[in-house]
């Protein structure tokens, strides 16, 4: 049940998602319609302000059911939502959102809101925070870990915030889904190695890196890590 919110808040929330929030519909029911664009409007706009009032597990119980509705997850404003989440200081809302959509019965994916979120943090120089976003994704219990474009964000974006090791965790990631590294990430991850003053393993990288197979890019990157100083 979701908790008493001011009466603003509870006046904002559609009608059709106080009765997901509330009650189950019976197995009788035909399947909901979706939102309407004015229902959208108001659920995108509302969930920044129950944030802003310290209501992240209603807003958590909020985008939960909107998710319930079909089309939501492709017409709700989730980039903008993403932007707000990254003003915030911490991430601890962030992280009660995606875990919301982790523990959601459909179980939709989470880039359409951590990918904005990762590039609004890199945006803002927040290089320990986008690796964080990027190892939740990457976890066993994660409902999608990132796509190429999502590792090619937090790679680059890494190096240019120089941090090159964070950028090889992103990058040994990505090659551990078979994901090929295009030839500007390649010359990216040298160059940031070389700044680095890491000249052997950069070349050695970028050679394995263009390898059809990435499994030796993960053998390699798993070393390189291993023996990483600061």
């Amino acid at each position: 049940m979701l908790p008493r919110l001011a009466p603003p808040l509870a006046a904002a929330l559609p009608r059709v998602l106080r009765g997901i929030c509330t009650a189950a519909p019976p197995p009788s029911k035909p399947p909901p319609e979706p939102l309407s664009p004015s229902e959208l409007s108001t659920v995108s706009a509302l969930l920044p302000r129950l944030l802003a009032a310290g209501h992240v597990p209603a807003a958590g119980r909020l985008l939960s059911a909107a998710l319930l509705l079909p089309g939501s997850l492709e017409r709700l404003s989730l980039p903008s939502l993403a932007a707000n989440l990254a003003s915030l200081p911490t991430l601890s809302a962030a992280f009660a959102l995606l875990t919301a959509l982790r523990h959601h019965p459909s179980r939709p994916s989470p880039l359409p809101l951590a990918s904005p979120l990762l590039d609004s943090l890199l945006s803002q120089r927040r290089a320990r925070d986008a690796a964080s976003v990027l190892r939740w994704l990457c976890r066993p219990d994660s409902p999608r870990r990132p796509d190429a474009d999502t590792y090619a964000a937090a790679v680059v974006g890494l190096c240019r915030l120089e941090d090159p090791r964070g950028a090889l965790a992103a990058l040994r990631e990505m090659a551990a889904d078979g994901v090929q590294a295009s030839s500007e990430l390649r010359e990216t991850v040298r160059d940031a190695m070389m700044q680095d003053a890491r000249i052997e393993e950069a070349w050695a990288l970028e050679e394995a890196m263009r390898l059809p197979e990435t499994g030796k890019v993960v053998e390699l990157l798993d070393k390189l890590l291993l023996e990483w100083e600061p």
